[in-house]
């Protein structure tokens, strides 16, 4: 069994592929890299026993078979290597369901072990959503709610994305507890009624660095609770997180009726700085008309920050905490030059939302005050 190909394009669908294995495999089942030739396409499979990854490419072949190296291996010697042609050989032990890769470049020979077994069959899915997004819409929504998802494993649901599904309307919604992001996205899709799902956050990292380009058709399969996303020559199964997402909407305050507009690069600027001099994380806001100041302190080493901002705001003053990494990282996530900030009281939820909104988009971010001293 031969194909030859170049070291630039093996590489591209190895890299692929691979995403689906951890750096640490426990299980040996999981560390293998499995090869299908027929004819002139190369399909390449690897899976962790929730997230598999098929990815195709053309190679110059008129052989048929299946194989399987270790995908470190193989991924440290093409990592290692330069572009250029390279030749692969597959030479079968007699008796044996083991055999060896010769691999032959223009200045070196090369071999790797490998095994005949064929990789398992997938099993049968019926999907019963299906919608296409663009690359750049999905990236979008990927980079737009990922940010928010809980680490803590004792919260499994939290460690996903939240994806509502209705007639004509995507809404994604990410939480850890302290913070929500809810975006919504106008798509094709027909559905009878609204249907949700909870992504793993690390299927959309790895969708992040798999896509780039072109359309991804998103297909689900509700009673074996498992997505699919599909490209030209990609294609990623995941299972869904079956717990229960918890109620977000109930944290949505809907009577928060001080507004306040300001421009989004110094108010960020202003937090990362001011931020840096506080030794638990956390930040003042004292708002008062036109004016906003930020305050933090270290009270250990004596540090201490206070920045004025300017504002467009008519109410009441008020005085309010929070994490500043948190407003931060929510200030980092909004595209527009300027922001609406909806306050009640201090201990209230806040809402940070763009002042102008994206033809057929919607964003709101939430985020939890925390207690602050007098």
């Amino acid at each position: 069994m031969k194909f030859k190909t170049s070291i630039k394009h093996f590489q591209e669908a190895v890299n692929k592929a691979i995403q689906a294995i951890p750096s640490k495999v426990l299980d040996p089942r999981f560390e293998n890299l499995h090869l299908n030739i027929d004819n002139r396409m190369l399909t390449l499979f690897a899976t962790d026993g929730e997230i598999s990854i098929t990815a195709t490419t053309d190679v110059d072949s008129s052989d048929k078979g299946d194989l399987g190296m270790r995908a470190r291996t193989i991924l440290d010697f093409l990592r290692s290597m330069y572009d250029t042609d390279v030749n692969f050989e597959i030479e079968r032990q007699q008796m044996s369901e083991q055999g060896i890769v010769n691999i032959a470049t223009d200045k070196g020979r090369y071999t790797i072990p490998c095994s005949f077994e064929s990789k398992a069959e997938k099993q049968e899915k019926t999907f019963d959503i299906e919608f296409d997004l663009t690359a750049g819409d999905l990236l979008n929504i990927i980079q737009k709610t990922t940010f928010a998802c809980s680490i803590d494993g004792m919260r499994p649901a939290m460690m996903g994305v939240l994806f509502e599904i209705e007639q004509n309307l995507l809404s994604a919604i990410a939480t850890d507890g302290h913070r929500l992001v809810r975006f919504r996205k106008t798509c094709e899709v027909s559905l009878s009624e609204k249907q949700r799902i909870v992504i793993p956050a690390r299927v959309l990292s790895i969708l992040q660095k798999l896509v780039s380009e072109g359309n991804v058709r998103i297909s689900i399969d509700s009673s074996n609770r498992s997505i699919r996303f599909s490209t030209d020559s990609l294609v990623l199964d995941a299972a869904l997180i079956v717990e229960q997402y918890p109620n977000y909407e109930a944290v949505i305050p809907l009577e928060n009726d001080k507004k306040l507009s300001i421009e989004r690069a110094p108010f960020y600027d202003s937090v990362k700085r001011v931020g840096r001099f506080s030794n638990i994380g956390d930040i003042r806001f004292s708002i008062a008309p036109s004016i906003m100041k930020l305050t933090a302190e270290n009270i250990n080493e004596g540090e201490s920050a206070q920045e004025d901002l300017t504002c467009a705001y008519d109410n009441e003053p008020i005085e309010i905490g929070f994490n500043s990494k948190f407003i931060e990282a929510a200030l980092a996530h909004i595209d527009d030059d300027s922001l609406i900030v909806e306050l009640s009281t201090p201990t209230t939820a806040v809402i940070l939302k763009p002042e102008k909104e994206k033809e057929n988009e919607n964003m709101m971010i939430l985020v939890m005050p925390v207690r602050i001293n007098n």
